[in-house]
């Protein structure tokens, strides 16, 4: 059996350009050849194919048109810190994730949130908590009531469900940062910095939140672990959704440089839920493909039926990637929890 481990990442499209770019995290100039290119048009597929959703696509065509300001995406990695990035590098807006958001479910409990139970938590008997990119809370409305919980959340929709769960929130983080700075002992973002690409802004706006020796709890896809996922399941891990592939070396280098000291990189376990995610995006990955089966299956109106025709799916999925034996339940991302130290700026 061939290891996963052992694949090389190859260009979604051939191109002998060469590209010189500063990393967005350790500024180096490196001269790389894009390992993906994508369009316009196979980033809003990626989302939602035409034959899915076609006024959904058609938006989701301007949006990001306009967000790349032309017609093309690059992803270029790092030769220092192996950092991979999107050029442009440019993350989704809100309106990008009203649309994309359309068809969204939140999970009720995921594992970043036992890393911050156990790394950051454990660290203090009560106190302030804020979550950014909060959802609908489930994170928050999961803790003991001796923490006074805030989020940060830009939908307006779901900035009423943790409102109504008695969730003080912030719109935005500058906002949170200017009238609640140094009054926090833990800040959590689960999932969230691979989607902005100003994160040293919000890094430092984190620190200031927090008082001398609080806790930013970080958990990001595991860059190569992305890479990986896109040769495994042919699903790609798309800007401007995903803009950053983050390496434990990159991340711990810009928590270094935003004020904090940073622990040791905490993997996902490998899981079951893995497996079943893994399956999910190769049958979505099929749906681009709009003679195949789970394109139609995409296109049935009612959401139960849906549901089942695409478990059903997932057997034939699996058949096709049972060479890859454990790697289907492998974890793809990871987590790390930086203390603010008392020489930020």
């Amino acid at each position: 059996m061939r290891d996963i481990n052992t694949l090389q990442p190859e260009p979604l499209l051939p191109s002998n350009t060469i590209l010189e770019v500063s990393c967005p995290v350790c500024g180096n100039h490196c001269d790389a050849t894009p390992l993906y290119r994508y369009t316009v048009s196979q980033a809003a597929s990626h989302f939602c194919p035409p034959s899915r959703d076609a006024d959904r696509y058609a938006r989701l065509v301007n949006c990001i048109r306009r967000l790349w300001q032309g017609d093309e995406c690059v992803i270029l990695r790092c030769c220092n810190c192996a950092f991979a990035f999107g050029h442009p590098f440019v993350g989704g807006d809100e309106e990008f994730y009203r649309i994309l958001h359309e068809q969204k479910d939140y999970p009720s409990w995921r594992w970043d949130y036992d890393v911050a139970i156990a790394e950051a938590l454990a660290k203090f008997s009560q106190g302030k908590i804020l979550d950014i990119g909060a959802g609908v809370g489930m994170f928050l409305r999961g803790l003991p009531d001796t923490w006074e919980r805030y989020a940060v959340e830009g939908s307006e929709v779901t900035r009423r469900e943790l409102e109504a769960a008695g969730i003080t929130v912030f719109r935005d983080l500058e906002d949170a940062a200017h009238s609640q700075a140094g009054t926090f002992q833990v800040v959590t973002l689960f999932q969230v910095l691979e989607h902005i690409a100003d994160f040293e802004t919000t890094l430092r706006q984190c620190r200031r939140l927090l008082a001398p020796g609080g806790r930013v709890v970080i958990t990001v896809p595991d860059g190569d672990a992305m890479i990986r996922q896109e040769q495994l399941t042919g699903c790609h891990d798309m800007p401007p959704n995903h803009v950053g592939k983050w390496t434990p070396n990159s991340l711990s280098r810009v928590l270094t440089q935003t004020g904090f000291s940073s622990g040791a990189a905490i993997p996902e376990p490998p899981s079951w839920n893995n497996l079943k995610a893994n399956l999910h995006m190769r049958v979505s990955a099929d749906a681009n493909e709009q003679k195949s089966l789970a394109a139609q299956v995409y296109r049935i109106q009612s959401k139960p039926l849906r549901i089942a025709a695409l478990s059903l799916l997932g057997g034939p999925a699996l058949l096709r990637m049972l060479r890859y034996g454990r790697q289907l339940r492998a974890g793809g991302a990871f987590g790390m929890v930086g203390v603010a130290v008392t020489t930020a700026d």
